[in-house]
Parts: structure tokens; C-alpha cells; sequence
């Protein structure tokens, strides 16, 4: 299976950028979409990925 990466660029808004590395196809998302489905069509493959924010995180205990 091929290798993904996901980067969140550096900038005041970060979007996500996910990047099939056997085939060099990359995607950028706006930023404010926490799920995006990423297609590479050299693989056949798509990647559906989640980001959290770690500034968004509770404690399970707090979301009661």
C-alpha cells in the first residue's frame, strides 16, 4: 500500500494537505473542514481523513 502524508501548512489558517507519496499528487483543503476525502488516482485509493485540535480536546470526564 502507498505511503500518505498530511501536513497542516503553516499559516494563520491552517487547512490540510495530504499528499499520495508514490505518485506525488497533493491536495490542499480550505482550513475549517475537520474531514476531507482524498483521491489519488494512480492508486485507486481514497484516503478519508479527521483532524482534531488539540485546543478543542476535553477530558471525557468534562463532556458529561
Amino acid at each position: 500500500m502507498p505511503g500518505y502524508t498530511v501536513e497542516t501548512p503553516e499559516r494563520e489558517e491552517r487547512g490540510i494537505r495530504v499528499t499520495c507519496e508514490a505518485h506525488g499528487d497533493s491536495e490542499e483543503f480550505p482550513p475549517g473542514r475537520r474531514r476531507v476525502a482524498f483521491y489519488c488516482e494512480g492508486c485507486g485509493y481514497e484516503l478519508e481523513v479527521t483532524v482534531h485540535d488539540t485546543h478543542e480536546w476535553r477530558d471525557m470526564g468534562e463532556m458529561c
